[in-house]
């Protein structure tokens, strides 16, 4: 009798937790960022999901002298912002407080960042990369990049960013712009604010769980 009252109890404690993984296997509940930008309605009959805004592709040179474009991001994700090397005060600033998320996360091969200058006539390949250098900034993982002033503005305009209509350049920006491997824009961050800093780092961290998430669509 007390071993049939063990197994009694026995199943009406496990029963209940089977029955919660049956019902729940491959679901993941987790937090996903946002998807910024305007959304595109569907095309047709073919299409009938709204595609999401995403960055145009786009070909520059880095500080190693190699054309750089979307690819080499290896599907990846990038964190973008915009500087000039003869900036004096808010671009080194900016620039340490992205090294600080750099150190975090340069040993995963997933994240990289993407540094453009608005000053490509005199931020020529060997200014970026003695630039580069400053932050010991490895040249797989840490994009500097220049171009023409076209392909610096087009880029701009692709992540969101003001654009002067009178000089076609970029307004100064201390923003990090994160974009996902679909190239969809997932945050915007203040880098002269330690909380959006934070939250920058938290929101990788969030980004990449929702590639590697069992069950999630990558």
């Amino acid at each position: 009798m007390k071993r049939k009252g063990f197994w009694l109890a026995t199943g009406i404690l496990v029963i209940p937790v089977v029955f919660f993984y049956v019902f729940n296997a491959g679901t993941q509940h987790f937090e996903r960022l946002p998807i910024l930008g305007e959304r595109i309605p569907p095309d047709g009959v073919q299409t009938t999901d709204t595609t999401y805004y995403s960055v145009p592709d786009f070909q520059m040179i880095d500080q190693t002298g190699n054309v750089f474009s979307h690819k080499n991001l290896n599907n990846g994700i990038g964190i973008y912002n915009f500087f000039f090397a003869s900036c004096k005060e808010v671009c080194p600033k900016m620039n340490r407080r992205l090294q600080t998320v750099y150190d975090k996360y340069k040993e995963f091969t997933e994240v990289h960042f993407v540094s453009i200058t608005v000053d490509p006539s005199n931020d020529s390949v060997p200014v970026l990369e003695a630039y580069a250098k400053q932050y010991n900034a490895d040249s797989k993982i840490w994009h500097f990049l220049t171009g023409s002033n076209d392909a610096v503005v087009n880029l701009g305009k692709g992540l969101l960013l003001p654009i002067s209509k009178e000089s076609k350049t970029i307004d100064h920006s201390q923003q990090f712009i994160l974009v996902d491997k679909s190239n969809r824009i997932r945050g915007v961050y203040d880098s002269e604010s330690d909380a959006e800093i934070k939250r920058l780092e938290g929101d990788i961290k969030l980004l990449l769980y929702e590639y590697h998430a069992p069950g999630s669509a990558r």
